[in-house]
C-alpha cells in the first residue's frame, strides 16, 4: 500500500512513517509514505489530487479533512475510486505536536492493517488507541 499524509499535517511525519514502515512492515504492506507536498504543489485543490490517486490506485489518504464540503464532489471521489482515507477525529487538532506525533505512532500499526484489508472505506481515527475506527 501507498500512503498519503495530506497537506493539513506535517510533512516530517510522512517521513518518520516511512522509516519506522521500512523497518516495521514487509514491502507489500507499505511500500511508499509521502506528504502532499512531496507529490503535488501546495496549493493543488483536493479534487485534483484525489482524483490522480484515484486513477494511480492503492493509495491511502491519512487527513485532519472530513472531505465534507456542501457539493459532495470529495466523497463522490472517494467512493467512485474506492480509496481508503483515516481521518483525524476533530480532538486531534487541540492537541500540542509531539502529543499528537505520539498517538499516530501509536495508531500506525492498527491502520496499517485496516488499509491493507480489503474494505476501502473511510475512519475516523479517534485520540485514544485503545478506541477503534469509526466507520464514516
Amino acid at each position: 500500500m501507498k500512503f498519503f499524509i495530506d497537506n493539513n499535517l506535517p510533512p516530517n511525519w510522512a517521513r518518520g512513517l516511512k522509516e519506522i514502515s521500512n523497518k516495521q512492515f514487509p514491502h507489500d504492506q507499505v511500500n511508499e509514505v509521502i506528504h502532499l507536498s512531496d507529490k503535488f504543489s501546495l496549493n493543488t485543490p483536493d479534487l485534483d489530487w484525489l482524483k490522480t490517486l484515484g486513477q494511480e490506485k492503492d493509495w491511502v489518504i491519512i487527513s485532519g479533512d472530513n472531505f465534507r464540503k456542501r457539493d459532495g464532489a470529495e466523497r463522490k471521489i472517494i467512493q467512485s475510486f474506492g480509496l481508503s482515507v483515516f481521518v483525524l477525529q476533530k480532538s486531534w487538532s487541540s492537541q500540542k505536536y509531539w502529543d499528537k506525533t505520539t498517538q499516530l505512532v501509536r495508531w500506525w500499526p492498527k491502520i496499517v492493517s485496516q488499509a491493507n484489508s480489503a474494505q476501502r472505506l473511510t475512519f475516523e481515527v479517534p485520540w485514544r488507541p485503545t478506541s477503534k475506527f469509526k466507520q464514516i
